[in-house]
């Protein structure tokens, strides 16, 4: 096989886009940035005109339908380069490391695998992949929300913000998502850039956290906002698990809502708020009363209803 010269890239071709959900994507999404090349999907149809790709992904993370018809494309390319992630031998692999004008192991280990196949691989290094390194500021008033992130109502964070404003003290935002698997990428990313123009500062996007670092924002949070299509149910665990926490919630209610939740007695109702309360008694108060609430809908409750209904039964 005749080898291309070596060519700048003309973009870094990825396996996963999703780059909360895999390192590699992370890893691709910044090398594309700083290369000044667009970052594409292996089966995007920009790729056809792309001169010089660099093929960046674990091939063994490939379905074989997958590496299949990454291996049938490849004869049709002038030019690529390849980024060894790790090295598994396999035909894909040897296709891509043979036919490349430029092969980079990602580490000592895979440079030693290949040498056998191509003894000029070069071996280089993945920086770290935190590219937002603010600290955490303090401030009078923090608010939490956790959830899907094709979920977010980011109208009801407009209003969020202006109650914010209104109330003249400084404040912080932690929004901790996890993407749906029915949902897309794109959407959510739609989602995470309306955010931060609603919110061009003091905003944290924590990704997705454990129950234990939920848990323990919940405890230490001023506010806890969730917004919902049309209103608040009976099974939204997210605002169940924040209020048997203590924690003031922020919601919209509507006729099907739960009857006990009421605004300013367990409850803010953002359609109806003009101001948020920040004095500590009545904080407090809301706090007490969201725990009291949660106790009476408790899990111990609900399989004491389910049992009792279950004998209750009655065939016909």
């Amino acid at each position: 096989m005749t080898l291309a010269p070596p060519s700048e890239p003309g973009a870094v071709v990825t396996h996963h886009l999703n780059t909360f959900a895999s390192g590699v994507a992370r890893f691709n999404e910044i090398l594309a940035e700083h290369l000044g090349v667009p970052l594409l999907g292996i089966f995007d149809a920009e790729l056809d005109v792309v001169g010089s790709p660099l093929f960046s992904f674990k091939s063994g993370e490939l379905s074989p339908s997958e590496q299949a018809r990454v291996l049938a494309g490849l004869p049709r390319r002038q030019a690529w380069s390849v980024f060894l992630h790790d090295w598994r031998g396999l035909e894909l692999e040897r296709a891509l490391v043979q036919g490349a004008a430029t092969v980079w192991a990602g580490n000592r280990e895979v440079r030693a695998a290949v040498e056998a196949i191509r003894g000029d691989v070069q071996e280089v290094w993945t920086p770290g992949l935190l590219m937002d390194q603010r600290r955490f500021q303090p401030a009078e008033l923090s608010v939490f929300s956790f959830g899907m992130a094709h979920k977010i109502r980011t109208d009801m964070f407009r209003r969020l913000r202006t109650l914010l404003e209104r109330s003249e003290l400084t404040y912080r935002l932690y929004i901790s998502t996890a993407n749906h698997e029915t949902s897309s990428i794109g959407e959510a990313q739609l989602v995470y850039e309306e955010m931060h123009q609603i919110f061009p500062a003091g905003l944290y996007f924590m990704g997705n956290l454990s129950d234990v670092a939920v848990y323990n924002h919940l405890r230490t949070t001023t506010f806890f906002a969730a917004f919902f299509e049309r209103g608040v149910r009976a099974n939204n665990t997210s605002v169940a698990a924040a209020m048997e926490q203590g924690s003031v919630v922020i919601t919209n209610l509507d006729d099907y809502s739960p009857a006990h939740f009421k605004h300013m007695r367990n409850v803010v109702d953002i359609n109806v708020c003009e101001e948020l309360p920040d004095d500590p008694l009545t904080l407090k108060r809301l706090s007490v009363a969201a725990m009291e609430l949660s106790r009476a809908h408790s899990w111990e409750r609900l399989a004491t209803f389910m049992r009792a209904a279950s004998t209750d039964v009655r065939l016909y």
